[in-house]
């Protein structure tokens, strides 16, 4: 039996649902929202602004790193890691194929039909340990700071960080699939990897620099 939603209340779902998770006043868990955020904090360019540009960032590399545990194989213990890069390090060891970029397909073992399901793209390891590092000293209170100078080469390097790190992750984020595991799909799916430049299935040791 086929049940039809009547076009009114499929419309008014729809208004509801995109009142709830496009508002950005709703704290959700898109880490696009948190780079949005941090944009509109750095571009008034107002020095007292910085420490909350500094949480939007935080709080994005978390929610990348967390949506890559989501689906992955990983144990639950694990998962309560809290630092990114520790989370990271831990999904390679488990998973070695998130330690690279690739293409992810899906193919059905009967029809031999595939599906895109998008570009996958790894939070680099040193680079997270850094940022987080440095985002984590921002946020703490600072000994000899001379607050409210503002051309003190403090707040102009923290702006320069804060900037750079928003683009390295604003670039990482345009058309990003979360990591998935080979584990997740049931026995009439096969998930290949596929490096996007040679369209060749890649392996795990095929990664940069090797």
């Amino acid at each position: 039996m086929i049940y039809h939603i009547p076009r009114l209340l499929l419309q008014l779902l729809l208004l509801s649902y995109a009142l709830v998770f496009n508002n950005q006043k709703n704290l959700t868990a898109d880490p696009k929202e948190h780079l949005k955020r941090t944009k509109k904090l750095l571009k008034k360019n107002q020095n007292s602004l910085l420490l909350y540009a500094a949480i939007e960032l935080r709080f994005c590399i978390e929610r990348i790193s967390k949506e890559d545990l989501f689906i992955s194989s990983i144990s639950n213990k694990a998962r309560k890691h809290y630092e990114p890069a520790k989370q990271i390090a831990i999904l390679r060891e488990i998973e070695p194929h998130s330690a690279y970029e690739h293409g992810v397909y899906l193919i059905n073992k009967m029809t031999k039909k595939e599906i895109n399901l998008g570009l996958y793209k790894p939070l680099d390891q040193e680079r997270v340990n850094s940022i987080t590092g440095r985002l984590g000293d921002i946020l703490h209170p600072k000994e000899g700071l001379p607050l409210g100078i503002e051309n003190c080469n403090w707040y102009q390097e923290t702006k320069f960080f804060l900037w750079d790190t928003y683009c390295y992750l604003d670039i990482l984020l345009k058309n990003r699939l979360s990591f998935l595991s080979d584990k997740e799909f049931i026995e009439q799916w096969e998930v290949i990897r596929k490096n996007e430049k040679s369209n060749k299935p890649a392996a795990p040791d095929r990664l940069p620099g090797k």
